[in-house]
């Protein structure tokens, strides 16, 4: 597997506080990784820490097989970089900030900057200060994209986008950028946008890889099973394999599993019961579970 993103136990302090601790982390090339957390969880200082706008206190990291600390000019030549506040100069127009970013890159693809100006009907004569949030988003991409990067990092980009803008944001990402094969880290709160076009998550909280895995592989093993028993059973359930987590709601037991899907539920249907059903978890509530587990 050749990888885009290699972080081996890196960690960064500030002060008493842990912001990234002892974090190793993979991403296959052509993939697109949603890494998620919540606020303080990390996700955007590991970020700069893999554009080389901090050094990790502990650790190392290849990204695009360069090191992240040595060569820090040769990663950001291969990155593209759209953050949740565009800091892009306002007094600008398009066009002249385009053309201002121009020369920092050997190989800006003007043909690609032309398709996704006419795509965003971004106005070229209008100044950056004047945009609205999603047309400055739409710029950073088209920046981002043109010298034709083989990583892209997006840090929260759709926060603050109106529905159509981030609908049309995550096709061009699914549609547009997936297919020429690049690789996309995706920072995102928004987690039916990952959903959406991620093939890969990663989760994160206290600066701490609470998971990492393929998301068809999270959903399959991340499962809840709801049984209703004829007789109190008087069973552990948090003895079984795999079994983390068991609520009680009314008369049904709900259990948390994980890896053990078909055990478990072989186990239970030795007891009489009325109901066992297997209850499928989107995303948001595979994290959420992650979360209030680490927290516990």
């Amino acid at each position: 597997m050749t990888l885009a993103v290699e972080l081996i136990a890196i960690s960064k302090v500030y002060g008493r506080k842990k912001a990234v601790d002892c974090l190793s982390l993979k991403v296959p090339r052509g993939s697109i990784l949603g890494f998620l957390g919540p606020n303080g969880a990390g996700k955007t200082t590991t970020i700069k820490l893999m554009l080389g706008l901090l050094r990790p206190d502990e650790g190392e990291g290849r990204i695009l097989g360069l090191d992240m600390v040595r060569d820090t000019v040769g990663v950001r030549r291969n990155i593209g970089y759209v953050a949740e506040v565009q800091q892009m100069y306002g007094y600008m127009t398009v066009q002249e900030l385009l053309g201002f970013c121009r020369p920092f890159y050997s190989r800006w693809n003007e043909k690609l900057v032309a398709g996704y100006l006419d795509m965003f009907q971004l106005p070229l004569g209008e100044k950056v200060k004047n945009l609205s949030k999603g047309m400055k988003t739409q710029l950073a991409l088209v920046t981002a994209l043109a010298p034709d990067p083989e990583l892209l990092i997006l840090d929260e980009p759709t926060s603050g986008l109106d529905p159509l803008s981030r609908q049309e944001f995550l096709r061009i990402i699914l549609e547009e950028i997936s297919v020429q094969g690049r690789t996309v880290f995706f920072s995102s709160h928004q987690l039916q946008d990952v959903e959406r076009v991620a093939d890969h998550v990663a989760i994160i909280d206290h600066g701490k890889l609470l998971a990492v895995k393929p998301l068809d592989e999270l959903k399959a093993t991340g499962k809840k099973i709801r049984v209703v028993f004829q007789h109190e059973p008087g069973i552990d359930f948090l003895s079984w394999p795999g079994v983390r987590e068991v609520n009680r709601q009314g008369n049904a037991y709900l259990l948390a599993v994980d890896n053990y899907l078909p055990e478990t539920l072989g186990r239970l249907q030795e007891y009489p019961h009325f109901t066992l059903e297997v209850i499928d978890q989107n995303l948001e509530e595979i994290f959420l579970d992650k979360i209030r587990e680490e927290r516990k």
